[in-house]
C-alpha cells in the first residue's frame, strides 16, 4: 500500500495531466537547479572551476529546460557571473546571492513551485544534500528516495547490490570489504576510482592488482578492468511508469577513460541487451527510483560477458543528444504528460554529441556552446 506521501504526489500529477487534457495549457512551475551554475561554487572564484564543469552544467540545464518549457514555467537559480539570458533565455530567474548558502536560497525559491529537479554531482555527497535540503524544505523533489540516492552514490555499496542480486558487476576490493580478494588475482588491468565519483573523473587504471592495491583507500573503490563497448541507458521513472530511452555507445579515452560525448542509438540487439541488464539492475537496488537514471554498461561479445557498471542516479550528459533521438518531449514523461514505447526519429548512430552540449545530427551541427 504507497504511503499517504506517494498517494498525495500521485494525485497530485494526475491532476496536473487532467488540467492539460481539458484547458490545453499548464500551470505548473518547476524548479531546476544545476549545481554549478545555480551557485554551488559561487564561493570559488570563476577561473577556479574547470572550464568543462561550467560547459558540461550548461548543456544540460539548457537542454532540460528547453523541454520542460513546453510543458511548464521553469524557475532556476542562476549564479550572477553567468550569462541567464544565453543560458536560458526567456525563463524566470532567481539570482544567488553569493554572501549567503546557495541551499537557503534554493529551498526558498523551490517552495513557490510544485516540484523541483535536481541536477548535481553525487561526489562530496552533494546530490544527496541537494535533494534532501530541499526536501526538508516541504519542496517535492523528483528524485530517488533516500535508500535510493544513498546507494546509488556510493559505488562501492552499489557493487554490493548488484553483485548481492546476481547482477553482473565487476570484481571488486575496499578497504572495508576484501571478500573477492582472491578472485580479483589474475586480471591483466585494474581500475580505482572513488567511491562517489561523476562519471570518469579521478578514474585510474593499473597493470597489476598490487599497483592498484597500493592505491586503493576508504574513500575509493578497486575493480577488476573488462572488456567491451561503453554504452549507456537511461530511465525516466514517474509516479506511474518507468521508461527507458535508446541506449548509447560511450566515446571513452583509451587510456585515461575519460568521457569524450556518445553517439547513438545503438542497433536493435545491443538496445534489447542494454534494456534487460539495465532493468535487472534497477530491481537489484533499493526502492524507490524516481526522475532521470542512467545506468553505464559494457556490452560483451555476447550477453554473457556484459557488465553493469554504475548507477546514475540523475540528468547524465547523454540527455543533450537523447532529446535529438527521440519522438516526443521527455521532460514530460516526468509527470505522465506523455506515455507509451518510445520510438526513435533516427537511425543507427546519427547522433553525437560532446560533453560541452556539442549535437551533431547525420554530422550536421544543431546545438554548440
Amino acid at each position: 500500500m504507497p504511503s499517504l506521501t506517494h498517494q498525495r504526489h500521485y494525485a497530485t500529477f494526475v491532476g496536473l495531466a487532467l488540467v492539460l487534457l481539458f484547458s490545453g495549457s499548464v500551470s505548473m512551475r518547476i524548479f531546476v537547479g544545476e549545481y554549478v551554475c545555480g551557485g554551488g561554487l559561487a564561493e570559488l572564484p570563476l577561473e577556479k572551476i574547470p572550464r568543462s564543469l561550467r560547459q558540461e552544467g550548461s548543456a544540460m540545464l539548457h537542454a532540460v529546460v528547453s523541454d520542460l518549457s513546453e510543458i511548464a514555467e521553469a524557475v532556476i537559480p542562476v549564479d550572477p557571473r553567468f550569462d541567464a539570458d544565453e543560458l536560458v533565455p526567456g525563463q524566470q530567474i532567481v539570482t544567488i546571492d553569493p554572501s549567503k548558502p546557495h541551499w537557503s536560497q534554493w529551498v526558498e525559491a523551490a517552495q513557490s513551485c510544485d516540484a523541483a529537479l535536481i541536477v548535481a554531482p553525487e561526489s562530496d555527497g552533494i546530490l544527496a544534500k541537494s535533494v534532501a535540503m530541499l526536501r526538508a524544505g516541504g519542496v517535492d523533489v523528483i528524485a530517488g528516495s533516500g535508500d535510493f540516492l544513498r546507494t546509488a552514490s556510493d559505488k562501492l555499496l552499489t557493487a554490493r547490490a548488484l553483485i548481492g542480486a546476481g547482477v553482473a558487476h565487476p570484481i571488486y576490493m575496499a578497504t572495508s570489504d576484501r571478500r573477492y580478494a582472491e578472485e580479483c588475482k589474475g586480471f591483466s588491468k585494474y581500475i580505482v576510482k572513488p567511491r562517489d565519483g561523476c562519471g570518469t573523473q579521478e578514474l585510474r587504471t593499473f597493470d597489476s592488482l598490487e599497483e592498484a592495491n597500493a592505491e586503493l583507500h576508504e574513500s575509493s573503490l578497486l575493480q577488476a578492468w573488462m572488456p567491451g563497448r561503453a554504452v549507456s541507458i537511461a530511465m525516466v521513472a514517474s509516479p506511474t511508469q518507468q521508461t527507458f530511452l535508446p541506449a548509447v555507445s560511450q566515446n571513452l579515452c583509451d587510456v585515461t577513460c575519460e568521457y569524450n560525448g556518445g553517439q547513438g542509438p545503438l542497433d536493435d540487439d545491443a538496445q534489447r541487451r542494454a534494456a534487460a541488464l539495465a532493468m535487472r539492475a534497477i530491481e537489484a537496488m533499493p526502492p524507490t527510483v524516481r526522475g532521470f537514471v542512467g545506468v553505464d554498461l559494457l556490452l560483451g561479445d555476447d550477453p554473457s560477458a556484459d557488465y553493469v557498471i554504475e548507477i546514475n542516479p540523475r540528468l547524465t550528459t547523454s540527455y543533450v543528444g537523447l532529446r535529438r533521438m527521440i519522438h516526443g518531449n521527455i521532460t514530460a514523461r516526468l509527470f505522465d504528460l506523455e506515455s507509451g514505447p518510445i520510438t526513435c526519429s533516427t537511425s543507427v548512430d546519427t547522433v553525437r554529441w560532446t560533453p560541452e552540449g556539442t549535437v551533431w545530427v547525420n554530422d550536421m551541427v544543431t546545438e554548440s556552446t
